[in-house]
Parts: structure tokens; sequence; C-alpha cells
């Protein structure tokens, strides 16, 4: 079941976020791959950073893993939850 998870992070005048993404890699011909990944947009970095995983497990583990390592470092937590719409 396709899920997004959102974290919004804001340090000083700049902010970030990451997302756990869940869903399925639809291939032309193919059939729907499931698809675990972390998702990160610093505005420093340029490009927004993906990682696939081989398993959900590994993926919500460096999720929850960098929201830790970035509240250590001084980040603060503005929003964490699925994504709002509208």
């Amino acid at each position: 079941m396709p899920t997004t998870q959102l974290t919004i992070l804001i340090k000083n005048d700049l902010f970030t976020f990451l997302g756990l993404i869940r869903g399925e890699l639809l291939a032309l011909g193919e059939e729907a791959q499931p698809v675990t990944a972390v998702v990160k947009h610093d505005p420093r970095e340029g490009q927004p950073w993906l990682k696939q995983f081989a398993s959900s497990g590994e993926a919500v583990r460096s999720y929850e893993g960098a929201i830790t390592k970035s509240v250590a470092r001084g980040w603060g937590v503005v929003y964490r939850g699925a994504p709002l719409q509208g």
C-alpha cells in the first residue's frame, strides 16, 4: 500500500525536508515492483537526494536516524506526518 511520511526541519533561516516513500514502480510491460525510499532536499545541496532500500525496515531506520541526527545537529522539527493536501 503506498504511503508517504514527511518531516520538515528548520535551522535559523534554512529549511529542509526528509520523506519516507513507499509505493510501486511501474515500468512499461512489467509487473509493478514495490519501492521504499528516503528522499531529502537541503537547499544548500542543490538537487534532492533519493535512496532506495531493499526492505521497508531499512528505509524506516534510515529515515528515523536522519531525523535524530538532524535534531542533534541543531535542526528543529516543524512538521512530521503525512503530507498535507491543498
